[in-house]
């Protein structure tokens, strides 16, 4: 396998990421209607998600690969967080945000490395791509931070 086949590969898993996290995105949106700036900074972040997939997609393809079907592990993985979250208890928004900045950060380090092997190959603009598309886990990850807090306060105060 050579160094641009491994990242085609790693771009797949992205890719699927990407797939995988809109579904959970989406039901955390419904959960956080009585939240709608939460609501809002979420259903923002889909649009964002699935920009992110067209454009690593993008990226496979100029790199001569396709996209891969294969999405089953990334898919399970981030199903399972979302099974987690989505329980109907009343601290669903505090489950919901620990496991979109669980996400949000697993993506960050997904594109910093893949940021870093794109620049190894010299694929300059695949590299501003990927770094785009960092910037958006990014404030994705600083916005479920400082909502964190809140949560944590409704639920203990709901109790």
């Amino acid at each position: 396998m050579t160094s641009r086949d491994k990242v085609i590969t790693w771009l797949n898993d992205a890719y699927a990421m990407e797939q995988a996290l809109e579904e959970t995105l989406l039901a955390h949106a419904k959960d956080a209607k009585a939240d709608p700036e939460v609501r809002d900074r979420i259903e923002q972040h889909i649009e964002e998600t699935r920009s992110q997939a067209r454009t690593v997609k993008e990226c496979i393809e100029d790199l001569g690969g396709t996209v891969s079907g294969t999405k089953a592990a990334f898919a399970n993985m981030f199903g399972a967080i979302q099974g987690v979250a989505n329980k109907p208890m009343g601290d669903t928004m505090v489950k919901n945000a620990l496991a979109d900045y669980a996400a949000e950060h697993f993506e960050i380090a997904s594109y910093r490395a893949l940021i870093d092997a794109t620049r190894e190959l010299g694929e300059d603009e695949i590299t501003r791509k990927l770094t785009e598309i960092l910037r958006q886990e990014e404030d994705m990850a600083r916005f479920l931070e400082t909502k964190l807090p809140g949560a944590v306060h409704e639920a203990m105060a709901a109790a």
